[in-house]
């Protein structure tokens, strides 16, 4: 999104709960303002030009149709998080992406290259097969609602479009932009996905020659080029091309739908896990076409110079591969020769290099495997110590009750764009651990969230998560002291709380052991178990990780995303 401006005095300070920080823009449906929650999470909040008050028809239309839209599986689509019909004027709180549109990056650096342009579309196309899965048509599919975020292409502002053209209440009475409406918007007829799929076909073409394939003079031009004339498909080629043409078909009947679009374009069979196998193709779009400047994206892995035998870093709360850490108080980043722990070939010891706030690289402590320094650990019955923890990527939630008792078991149901995992949580050997898991959960810290490192070293099989920053750097504004690491054992469908070298760094990053780690020093929290999912796991394992530590060590290649975090007695 574009960088907010400054409110202007007839602006409203806040919306359903969120205080407005800036306005982003303004178009013919309402205002885009950028705006928090008390909690500090970013979210865009467009308040509509519709006047619903007195039209009890129309604003139960509204409320049902952006009911419909807020069931969007979350695959490459900007989640709706608030939506209110009532009042003066409605609005719609939806996630915020921090990065330009497609139209805003066209205007200032030119057309996309072709593999850019292909995973641009395979974004989008997964968008639109989500939407259209959950009964929505979007109406309003064109360039300026394509947002280029940290994590691939997002397609905003689906389900607006219909209820607004319902009440004809935009400030021009017409939905959708010209160059980008299909034939049928043109005549005036009802139309469903597939006048989608025909402004997809147009937004590519723009992508890949910066105009419109029917031009963007005249509107009366324009819309006689959509209804009688042939696109101009300028530099597309080979498959894609030939799926934009058969998009920008005029009889609707004859387009392909986004699943046959996204089938073609992954090579997939119909019936395999198209949207997610979508998400994360297209989660490498991002880095190489963002607008500058672009401060938070990860720099080039730098390939570490050679050194003894290098195991990954056992799974704690560090950077990710190539990205220096920021300073981080008293929680450190874990490096190495190759930002890890050296285990010497054949020797009991490991070399542990800590990483100071300065940056510097010091060589803090040589331990045995068998005889690590001691642990600080919560006081069983004294209630749990969570103390302030400061940096730039952490996310302030508050602070979780200190007088937490033993819970028992308490069962987590996560869902990710891969399936759901069932966890049990060991309230009463790890009580101030899953104190914290449930207070984060009820705050959706985790959702939304990415799991960002991946090791499928023979010594360390893990997949770790909870990271809202998705740097490996982040977590909530506190810490706390380890729990429950005495004669415990590292093996398959454990759930273990990650953190740096110091024992009172454990914040919200955990890892999920999918196999056998018995040479893991006994010192990470374990507070649970996988009871249901670990075949979602193992998928993410056997895809592999990117580039990253080493061959064996980075962010996973499958990208699985927890959209939903949630927590209940046992």
């Amino acid at each position: 999104m574009p960088d907010p401006r400054p409110l202007r005095p007839n602006d409203p300070p806040e919306l359903g709960g969120f205080r407005l920080t800036g306005r982003i823009g303004e178009g013919a449906q309402g205002t885009v303002y950028a705006g928090e929650s008390d909690t500090g999470e970013r979210v865009a909040v467009k308040l509509l030009h519709a006047e619903l008050d007195g039209d009890e028809q129309a604003r139960l239309y509204f409320e049902r149709e952006l009911a419909t839209a807020r069931q969007v599986a979350p695959f490459c689509t900007a989640r709706i998080i608030a939506a209110r019909a009532d009042g003066d004027a409605p609005y719609i709180v939806s996630e915020y992406i921090d990065g330009p549109s497609l139209r805003q990056l066209v205007a200032e650096r030119g057309v996309l290259p072709a593999d850019e342009l292909v995973r641009l579309a395979i974004g989008t196309a997964t968008a639109l097969a989500a939407i259209h899965e959950a009964g929505v048509v979007h109406r309003d599919f064109k360039p300026a609602n394509v947002l280029l975020g940290p994590d691939g292409p997002k397609v905003i502002d689906f389900g607006v479009a219909r209820p607004l053209e319902a009440t004809s209440a935009t400030l021009t009475g017409a939905i959708g932009t010209p160059a980008f409406m299909a034939p049928e918007q043109v005549a005036g007829t009802s139309g469903g996905p597939p006048l989608d799929m025909f402004a997809w076909g147009c937004t590519m073409a723009y992508a890949a020659n910066g105009v419109p394939p029917f031009g963007h003079d005249s509107i009366p031009a324009t819309m006689h080029r959509i209804l009688h004339a042939e696109p101009e498909l300028g530099a597309l080629g080979g498959d894609l091309r030939e799926l934009v043409a058969a998009c920008l078909g005029k009889d609707p009947a004859r387009r392909p739908t986004a699943v046959q679009v996204l089938t073609r374009l992954l090579g997939l069979r119909t019936g395999e896990n198209l949207l997610a196998e979508g998400t994360s193709a297209a989660a490498t779009l991002t880095p190489a076409v963002r607008t500058v400047p672009a401060p938070r994206l990860q720099p080039p892995i730098t390939p570490a110079p050679p050194s003894p035998p290098v195991f990954p870093a056992p799974p704690f709360g560090g950077p990710p591969p190539g990205r220096p850490p920021g300073r981080r108080g008293r929680v450190l980043a874990v490096t190495g020769a190759a930002a890890g722990v050296v285990l010497l070939a054949g020797a009991t010891t490991a070399a542990v290099l800590l990483r100071s706030d300065s940056g510097d690289t010091n060589d803090r402590a040589t331990t045995s495997a068998n005889t690590t320094r001691p642990v600080t650990r919560q006081t069983p019955g004294a209630g749990c110590a969570y103390l302030p923890s400061t940096g730039s990527e952490m996310k302030d939630v508050g602070t979780p009750p200190t007088s937490a008792a033993d819970r028992g078991p308490v069962r987590a149901t996560v869902k990710t764009n891969l399936g759901t995992i069932e966890m049990e949580l060991d309230g009463a050997k790890a009580p101030c651990t899953v104190n914290s898991i449930v207070y984060l959960a009820g705050k959706a810290f985790y959702d939304n969230t990415s799991c960002h490192r991946l090791s499928t070293n023979a010594a360390l099989k893990v997949l770790q998560c909870g990271d809202p920053s998705g740097t490996g750097t982040g977590g909530p504004a506190y810490r706390f002291g380890t729990e429950n690491t005495s004669g415990v054992q590292y093996t398959r469908g454990v759930v273990a709380m990650a953190r740096a070298e110091d024992p009172d760094s454990n914040g919200s990053q955990f890892f999920i052991l999918y196999g056998d780690s018995p040479s893991l020093p006994k010192t990470y929290t374990v507070f649970g178990r996988i009871t249901s999912g670990m075949a979602i796991i193992d998928d993410v394992a056997a895809a592999g990780p990117r580039a990253g530590l080493s061959d064996d060590d980075g962010p996973p290649k499958k990208k699985i995303t927890i959209t939903e975090f949630r927590t209940t007695p046992g």
